[in-house]
């Protein structure tokens, strides 16, 4: 083969899960040889004698199609998607690409559910095995102290169903349980601060009635760095996560990775890698997303223009089940320990350098396809 290099527009400055993966991506491909530049959606690019891709890890609908194919080729796009089918204003873009790179099973099925026609590659997450592991220091949450803690980290979003995994909580647990949950989290405006999630939480527990003296919750809503969200895992008994829908779900693999074990549903693109002995699976069932938001439990944002249109659906994981897997964790800290070191000799097979030999065949069958 020819000589290519790859130029990476995606969000690598950015803090969140989906910037931490391009910046992962990006070093995997590096580490299997390949030259690769992460460029911006200003940058232009000079043709060269050797062939030049393009990945693009934004969403479709940005990109400057006579910009980019008079510098490009091929152009490869990166996404994820959680619901049962993308957006269709997607649709016509995603068809523009050479190929797709998605990272689950769950992904490749929604793209093709969508009417997506390009080629689909399965190029998976990773997680490093030596940067979260079990003997990270525990982060220093005093209330934590002796308790069987249940540990979440999510963006404060409906699709993430905070207000499930905490009506559950609260009914289940009380404070005659030796129990905490602590919860990271993060708003998605300025104004979404720890305070203001703090808030909505307390008021959505006043709006459910509940009067019992209640196990505690500890509400994270500030930036941890990266040495304290890796004690954030190690601090937990069980990680869990009632999400509605995940491309892959990051935080997952890295509470297996550091040996504590998962409770969440099973549908989404974590079933690449969640089986029954690493974790708690959540029965549930697939409703439209609107269904849900429309309820007035709703506390979080909902991105409805996305995630609730005709034709889309996501997980409804049951509530009663949920409640009966954490007590039966609390219960079980010997389970949990067993679990958990399952997950954590699973993850040594889910490495960003396997993503990156992943991706890097994926580029190379595409230029091949294009000769």
């Amino acid at each position: 083969m020819k000589p290519y290099s790859v130029v990476w527009k995606g969000p690598v400055h950015k803090a969140s899960g989906l910037g931490r993966a391009s910046r992962a991506y990006v070093r995997s491909l590096r580490r299997q040889g390949v030259a690769v530049r992460v460029g911006n959606l200003s940058q232009s690019i000079t043709p060269a004698r050797r062939k030049r891709a393009l990945i693009y890890h934004h969403i479709p609908s940005r990109i400057q199609w006579k910009k980019e194919r008079s510098s490009f080729d091929p152009i490869i796009l990166n996404t994820v998607w959680e619901t049962t089918m993308t957006p269709k204003g997607w649709l016509p873009e995603m068809n523009k690409f050479d190929a797709i790179c998605v990272p689950s099973q769950h992904n490749k099925r929604a793209l093709e559910n969508s009417g997506v026609k390009v080629p689909i590659f399965i190029v998976p997450h990773g997680v490093n095995t030596k940067e979260f592991h079990p003997n990270n220091k525990k982060l220093d949450v005093p209330s934590a102290a002796g308790k069987f803690t249940f540990v979440s980290v999510f963006g404060f979003q409906h699709r993430k169903n905070p207000e499930g995994l905490l009506r559950a909580y609260w009914e289940e647990f009380s404070s005659a349980d030796n129990v905490i949950l602590v919860i990271k989290t993060n708003g998605y405006a300025a104004y979404e601060n720890e305070k203001w999630i703090q808030q909505k939480i307390w008021q959505y527990k006043k709006r459910l009635g509940i009067r019992k003296d209640t196990a505690p919750v500890v509400i994270i809503g500030r930036r941890l760095s990266e040495s304290q969200l890796k004690g954030l895992y190690t601090l937990g008994d069980a990680f869990v996560l009632p999400t509605r829908g995940e491309g892959v779900g990051l935080p997952f693999l890295e509470a297996l990775a550091s040996g504590v074990p998962v409770i969440a549903t099973g549908w989404g693109g974590q079933m690449d890698f969640l089986t029954p002995n690493n974790s708690f699976l959540i029965p549930y069932q697939l409703r439209n997303p609107s269904v849900s938001m429309n309820n007035p439990h709703a506390i979080s944002r909902k991105f409805s223009n996305l995630f609730a249109q005709k034709g889309q659906k996501w997980a409804e994981p049951d509530l009663h089940s949920l409640k009966r897997i954490m007590r039966n964790a609390y219960e079980n800290p010997a389970l949990c320990k067993a679990k958990g070191r399952k997950g954590r000799v699973d993850m040594f097979h889910q490495s960003w350098d396997r993503a990156g030999m992943l991706m890097k065949h994926a580029i190379e069958k595409v230029i091949r396809s294009k000769n």
